[in-house]
């Protein structure tokens, strides 16, 4: 599955930013406890004792929150900037099969990613036995979490990259999917509101159920997980990145091994999904425009004209994005 001659291919040829993602995840943990424990020693410094508590919670932004960077970085290096640069071409005339290549990169990339929060996860743990603070919370839970989450990011560049020619499309397409179910529910209906001149919470028995519902859809969009509201929630809220980290493995191993490699510098490297994503962006750009539009003039003159601007930035946007190609 994983080729030795590959993966040290990989180590030396993004050494540095694998060493600088290790450090990053292996210290970000502990360096939370040790800044939260800081900050403690300077309240005693300079207020009274009982108006200063040590208390570690992981529902209170930290360092770990940024700790799906890495893996950003990583999968860019890895698949992006190899088609960039068109060493990807190089790589494929190796004896080695696509299924060896790309198992080679996701693994490298992803047991950096889970190992090195493993190891930041047990120093912590023994900086708060060491501190002994107050109170502790969230902090399994917040540590999985976002080990979890880090590696759905991962694997949804992993995925981008694998279906994209070039870094820009890779970072565009992850994005656009990270926010993809929030787009296909929430603009569909924000026009409808604005068409039928209704509130879509008004239908349902209660304010709360309206409410619980939409929290609820929240957790299907991976980028809602940069925040971290999961924290709060049940724990079996990380099962859905869980099954997204999965589902993105799978999209990413079948691209690379049946999609063509022929189209550097394009967009897509798969020339059929050219069409239906131009045609998604241009929805996007006439919904998005026309409730802007709308929210500007509160008219329906100013919706209409906002679907016409956005059909028009939609078009050129994706037809320059996706059908120039990228110089090399």
């Amino acid at each position: 599955m994983v080729d030795r001659g590959l993966l040290y291919r990989e180590w030396k040829q993004n050494q540095v930013v694998i060493l600088l993602s290790i450090v990053f995840l292996v210290l970000a943990n502990p360096l939370s406890i040790v800044n939260t424990y800081l900050s403690y020693q300077g309240c005693l410094a300079h207020q009274d004792p009982q108006y200063c508590d040590f208390i570690v919670n992981y529902r209170v932004s930290n360092l770990i929150d940024i700790n799906w960077m890495p893996g950003v970085i990583l999968a860019v290096c890895f698949l992006g900037m190899e088609r960039s640069k068109d060493t990807m071409d190089f790589i494929l005339s190796l004896p080695y099969n696509r299924s060896q290549i790309f198992q080679t990169k996701f693994w490298l990339g992803g047991l950096v990613i889970m190992l090195s929060q493993l190891l930041g996860f047990l120093l912590a743990w023994l900086l708060i036995l060491v501190y002994n603070p107050e109170h502790v919370y969230f902090f399994e839970h917040g540590s999985v979490g976002v080990i979890v989450i880090s590696f759905m990011a991962y694997c949804l560049l992993m995925a981008a990259g694998a279906l994209t020619g070039n870094v820009f499309a890779q970072l565009l397409t992850a994005f656009a999917a990270a926010a993809l179910p929030y787009l296909i529910v929430a603009l569909p209906v924000g026009n409808f509101e604005v068409v039928f001149g209704v509130s879509i919470w008004e239908m349902f028995p209660s304010p709360e159920a309206y409410f619980s519902l939409a929290s609820n859809l929240s957790y299907l969009v991976p980028i809602g997980y940069v925040a971290n509201g999961w924290l709060s929630d049940s724990k079996y809220i990380l099962l859905i990145p869980a099954a997204m980290s999965i589902l993105f493995y799978l999209i990413g191993y079948i691209s690379f091994k049946k999609h063509p490699s022929e189209r550097n510098g394009h967009f897509f490297l798969w020339n059929r999904l050219d069409r239906p994503v131009q045609i998604l962006v241009m929805s996007f750009g006439i919904l998005g425009f026309g409730l802007f539009g709308y929210s500007a003039g509160h008219s329906i003159m100013g919706y209409i004209f906002g679907m016409i601007i956005g059909a028009v930035v939609g078009f050129f946007v994706s037809y320059f994005s996706i059908y120039k190609k990228t110089k090399h």
